[in-house]
């Protein structure tokens, strides 16, 4: 199976009502992050392969790995992790702050997840999500993706994807 291929929708359906979130810049103010131990792993070299190809479907220009992306996803996949909890704002800073916080270019969007065990089940619940898929297929030209786990709360992976111009 690749990446993004059609099949296992009964597994897609059950992904996407465990934990998946899509947001483009958001209106939520505020700052603040939780405090705990959390295992954050830049993910963006795994990733970078899939979406230029589902791109590349589709008759779009591929993405290229960008620190400011793969910097505000691991961010946000720590702020996840450490609260256990799958959010765009998780402590009370919003994602167009935690954009500028990061200088990446705006306009961006973020892709979010939790529980999926895999890069690719994680990646495959975003391709089967109408409102990921639109951020990987967006006008962007950059992306970054991470996982992040706490040992506080099970080690549940919590993903997250970010994509700017």
């Amino acid at each position: 199976m690749t990446p993004f291929s059609t099949g296992r929708r009964a597994f897609a359906f059950a992904t996407i009502a465990i934990g998946l979130s899509a947001c483009s810049i958001g209106l939520f103010g505020g700052s603040g992050l939780p405090r705990g131990d959390v295992d954050a792993t830049a993910m963006t070299s795994t990733f970078l392969p899939w979406v230029n190809a589902l791109r590349k479907s589709r008759g779009l220009e591929p993405v290229s790995p960008s620190r400011a992306c793969t910097n505000v996803a691991v961010d946000q996949a720590s702020r996840m992790a450490l609260a256990d909890r799958m959010n765009h704002i998780t402590g009370s800073e919003s994602v167009y702050n935690r954009f500028k916080r990061n200088d990446l270019p705006l306009p961006a969007a973020e892709n979010i997840a939790m529980q999926q065990k895999t890069p690719e089940r994680a990646f495959q619940a975003w391709v089967n999500s109408p409102k990921h898929l639109d951020n990987m297929l967006g006008n962007y030209s950059h992306v970054g993706v991470a996982k992040a786990t706490s040992p506080n709360f099970g080690n549940t992976p919590f993903w997250s994807m970010c994509l700017s111009r």
